[in-house]
């Protein structure tokens, strides 16, 4: 059997009864950082061998995995903080290991984007990309089918990338809401709620999870085109996503807009 074990992503006190009972039974437990998940293993008690499996090693790793698996080894697999595949390495193991007939089962745990939206207050659902590529044309293409959506999205970032990425998402999303919850469960867990615009003025160590706001719904369509475009400039929008979003809203071509945005 294959185990997606959750572990905690803070407070140690979050680990669940059967997390413990089913890492103190398997033969092997598969980790990202073996010294990290050494010391949660020590703080519970338990001695296993331990095999690093982390993102850059995933297909290689995967195929050890799933030898052990086939030679009738139950093994767990954890991430460094959390649940693994989600945005954590896994999913290749969990595809590999079905179509290789083994059996996989799910001991849930601590999630720090399900957190986070329970902190931020929304219960309307929400749309979760995870980290941003590094490359700007790849954030963007991330970012793009969730533009005009109802519902807040929401990223993962890391400490290092935090000003980079506010100015992004101001720069191509315009000037959104913006909660950060930062270092969940543990001490000094905080839940900011800001505008994109705004200046990063606040502590930047530890790990963050990002939900920006939705656009604000209900731009009156009775405006005219340039009306409407201007309408999404003064927000701080990129010109190209507000042509495209003028012209969805209005039920034209995209090439009409742009012809207004070229006046403009």
């Amino acid at each position: 059997m294959l185990y997606l074990v959750g572990t905690p992503i803070g407070n140690l006190g979050d680990i669940t009864r059967r997390a413990v009972e089913v890492l103190s039974s398997v033969d092997l437990v598969a980790c990202e950082d073996t010294r990290r998940t050494g010391v949660l293993l020590a703080n519970l008690g338990i001695k296993k061998p331990l095999v690093s499996y982390y993102k850059h090693k995933e297909q290689e790793g995967s195929e050890y995995l799933v030898a052990r698996l086939q030679e009738g080894l139950d093994v767990a697999l954890v991430s460094d903080a959390g649940m693994p595949v989600i945005s954590d390495p896994g999913a290749v193991l969990v595809n590999k290991a079905r179509e290789a007939g083994v059996p996989i089962s799910v001991v849930p745990g601590p999630s720090a984007v399900v957190s986070a939206v329970a902190l931020a207050g929304f219960d309307k659902g929400f749309v979760f990309v995870g980290f941003l590529s590094s490359k700007r044309v790849d954030a963007e293409r991330q970012l793009t089918p969730f533009v005009t959506s109802p519902l807040p999205v929401v990223l993962y970032c890391a400490s290092h990338d935090l000003e980079s990425t506010f100015a992004f998402l101001h720069e191509f999303l315009g000037d959104r809401e913006i909660t950060v919850v930062k270092e969940i469960t543990k001490m000094y867990e905080t839940v900011l709620t800001r505008r994109l615009s705004d200046p990063v003025d606040f502590d930047q160590h530890g790990e963050f999870v990002l939900l920006i706001h939705p656009m604000p719904q209900g731009v009156a369509t009775e405006l005219s085109p340039k009306e409407h475009l201007l309408k999404y400039l003064e927000m701080g929008m990129d010109k190209k996503e507000a042509v495209k979003l003028v012209a969805k809203e209005r039920g034209v071509k995209k090439d009409e807009i742009y012809k207004v945005m070229l006046e403009i």
